[in-house]
């Protein structure tokens, strides 16, 4: 074990096992690509960052692309568990509200996915590879998509959704206007050189809410 090992992660209040550096390679590589995105990132870099010498981050990882994919990969499990977390309860409160939990957690959710597709675009292999990895995990964002088709067709049993409504395609529709916005967010951000915005506007969220209610509720 080197010195420097043992000290970084003492100063972090970390155990000094190989599992505590390797967990810390990972949060300083997730950090580094969140601020910075991948373009011009290196391995020294990533190691300046984490306070260790540069061949450190091979006794854990064949390299820097396995270290980013595993950073990345890591991140979207953890942005479906929020989204799962955060999903409503069918019939727990009244329809518009469970939608409106459901748009801001399907917004938040592509908010934080599509940097991760996006900052891959351009490293083909790279994305391959990510994409791969995240729809053979039993966590994906799939999963995502599937608990919101699930939602949707429990509602519709509730009998609080038309029953000629598609859960299927409502899933669609939503997530393909969220993942179009946190696309465009992106876009603007980099035209602006500002840090992108962690909340999403109410008027996004109330619109998406009435064109939702407007195609689910039962004709009476």
């Amino acid at each position: 074990m080197s010195p420097r090992r043992a000290k970084v992660l003492r100063d972090r209040g970390d155990s000094d096992s190989p599992g505590a550096l390797r967990r810390h390679l990972i949060a300083v590589t997730q950090h580094l690509l969140a601020a910075h995105g991948l373009i011009g990132l290196t391995t020294r870099q990533i190691a300046r960052e984490a306070k260790v010498s540069d061949g450190v981050l091979y006794n854990h990882f064949a390299g820097k692309d396995e270290l980013v994919l595993t950073a990345l990969g890591e991140r979207a499990t953890e942005l479906v568990r929020d989204f799962l977390a955060a999903r409503p309860e069918p019939g727990a409160a009244t329809l518009e509200q469970n939608l409106a939990q459901l748009a801001r957690a399907v917004l938040e959710f592509s908010a934080g996915i599509v940097p991760l597709v996006t900052g891959l675009f351009g490293q083909a292999d790279l994305l391959h590879a990510f994409l791969s990895g995240i729809h053979a995990d039993q966590v994906g964002p799939q999963a995502a998509f599937a608990a919101t088709v699930e939602y949707v067709a429990a509602e519709q049993h509730l009998g609080r959704v038309a029953d000629d409504v598609d859960p299927v395609a409502v899933a669609q529709l939503l997530f393909g206007a969220c993942q179009l916005h946190g696309l465009v967010s992106q876009l603007r951000s980099a035209e602006d050189e500002a840090p992108e915005q962690d909340a999403v506007p109410a008027a996004d969220l109330d619109a998406i809410v009435v064109v939702l209610l407007r195609a689910l509720r039962p004709v009476r």
